[in-house]
C-alpha cells in the first residue's frame, strides 16, 4: 500500500515538473523569437536641429560670485585644479628623471 502511493506521489511529481519544464522552455522560446524579430522592426530617427553650442567663460572674478556657496565652490574647483597640475609636473618630471637615468645606465653599460 505504501509503496503504491509512494508511486502515484512520484509519478504525479514527475508529470508537474515535466510539464513546468515545457512551459518555461516555450516562454523563453516566445521570448528569443520576438527578440529575433525585432530587428526587423525599422525606427526611424528623428533629425533634430543641431543644439547651438554656447561660449564657456573661461575663468571666474570675485565680482561674479554672488554668495557663500559659489565662494566654496570656487575655492574647492581651485584647489582641485591646482592639486591636478602639481599631479602633472610630478609626473613629468619624474619621467625625465627615468629617461635621464635610463640613458645614463644605456651609456655605462656601452662603456
Amino acid at each position: 500500500m505504501v509503496t503504491k502511493m509512494i508511486y502515484n506521489t512520484l509519478s504525479d511529481g514527475l508529470l508537474i515538473s515535466l510539464f513546468s519544464i515545457i512551459v518555461v522552455f516555450l516562454i523563453l522560446g516566445f521570448v528569443a523569437l520576438s527578440i529575433s524579430l525585432l530587428k526587423y522592426l525599422v525606427i526611424e530617427k528623428k533629425v533634430t536641429a543641431p543644439k547651438e553650442i554656447t561660449q564657456i567663460k573661461k575663468s571666474i572674478s570675485l565680482s561674479d560670485i554672488k554668495d557663500e556657496d559659489m565662494m566654496v565652490a570656487a575655492l574647492v574647483a581651485s584647489i582641485d585644479y591646482y592639486n591636478e597640475i602639481q599631479k602633472r609636473m610630478f609626473a613629468s618630471s619624474q619621467s625625465k628623471k627615468l629617461k635621464v637615468n635610463e640613458r645614463i645606465s644605456h651609456e655605462n653599460s656601452i662603456n
